[in-house]
């Protein structure tokens, strides 16, 4: 069973899946991309937790983000290419070059402040809580 909240991300279409033949294509897009990487099954309560956080950066940078949930079966094998090393992660990436990964849940804050270093700021207040 998958996290309500990436479900309900690629039913709206704001989060795309990719795999190892495709992720190039992704990377290869303008702007910031985020690999997600949500761990097996997707289901686990961190991976939710990651997602929730994600929608809520997806919906204030609206513009120059797209993100991408990697298909389970080909994590284990992008993982080093990313630099992941823990499940759930988001990998940001910028040309194809992944710049910084956050690994596991982190404070509403620690999201905001990795995203403000690439696309600057927007009306999100660190204080704000996403759980």
């Amino acid at each position: 069973m998958t996290s309500i909240a990436i479900a309900d991300m690629l039913e709206r279409g704001v989060l795309q899946t990719v795999d190892a033949t495709n992720v190039d294509n992704f990377l290869a897009g303008s702007g910031l991309r985020v690999v997600f990487f949500a761990g097996p099954g997707n289901q686990h309560g961190d991976s939710h937790d990651v997602a929730v956080a994600l929608r809520e950066v997806l919906k204030e940078y609206r513009n120059g983000l797209c993100a991408a949930l990697v298909e389970g079966a080909d994590e284990a094998q992008l993982q080093p290419r990313f630099r992941v090393l823990t499940l759930p992660s988001l990998a940001l990436c910028v040309g194809g070059e992944s710049l910084e990964v956050i690994p596991g849940v982190r404070d509403w804050g620690d999201y905001i402040l990795a995203f403000r270093r690439y696309l600057g700021n927007s009306d999100v207040q660190t204080s704000a809580g996403s759980n």
